[in-house]
């Protein structure tokens, strides 16, 4: 568990590696581990309001541009889904899809085009001013984690670590 606590706290591999004196291999391996085995609570909330946005970081170097699009319940700002990956309309759809199962009395979103044709337009408001809680969330994780972080020399090496160490988070932080 000082692995999970350390990676949530925004200390990175070879700290955690340096810390613990374990191979960063060994690290990397562990929260992979951990991050596997770690279940995502079942929502069953219905009739909420949510929010949608994209956050935007790289895998490798500043070359190679990877999104995080997330969507959360407004009122609680737990966590509903997320995916890592390109900014395509299948990515997007995942997350969406979590979040129309649970039958939402509102979405709502940011400007961004593709939101029109995978949200049903009566529950779909796209208003910059309502979704200021996923914004300050956006703030609280490029804090918590700096792989995400704007002006870094620290990225993930692979969108698989990225999405390990998000799920670690994220999950944590939801139980």
């Amino acid at each position: 568990m000082l692995i999970k606590t350390l990676n949530n706290e925004g200390v990175g591999i070879s700290s955690i590696s340096r810390i613990m004196k374990i191979p960063k291999t060994t690290v990397q391996r562990l929260i992979e581990i951990i991050s596997r085995t770690l279940k995502k609570p079942e929502l069953t909330e219905t009739n909420q309001s949510y929010e949608i946005d994209e956050l935007r970081t790289y895998v490798g170097n500043k070359k190679n541009e990877s999104w995080l699009m997330y969507a959360i319940n407004k009122s609680s700002g737990v966590v509903v889904d997320f995916a890592v990956g390109r900014r395509t309309k299948e990515n997007l759809k995942k997350v969406v899809t979590s979040v129309i199962r649970l039958n939402p009395k509102k979405i709502y979103t940011d400007g961004l085009n593709i939101y029109n044709s995978l949200i049903p337009k009566p529950i779909h408001k796209v208003f910059q001013y309502n979704i200021n809680k996923i914004e300050r969330n956006n703030l609280t994780l490029r804090t918590h984690i700096k792989r995400l972080t704007r002006r870094t020399i620290c990225f993930s090496k692979s969108e698989a670590m990225l999405e390990n160490c998000l799920r670690l988070y994220v999950i944590s932080n939801t139980n």
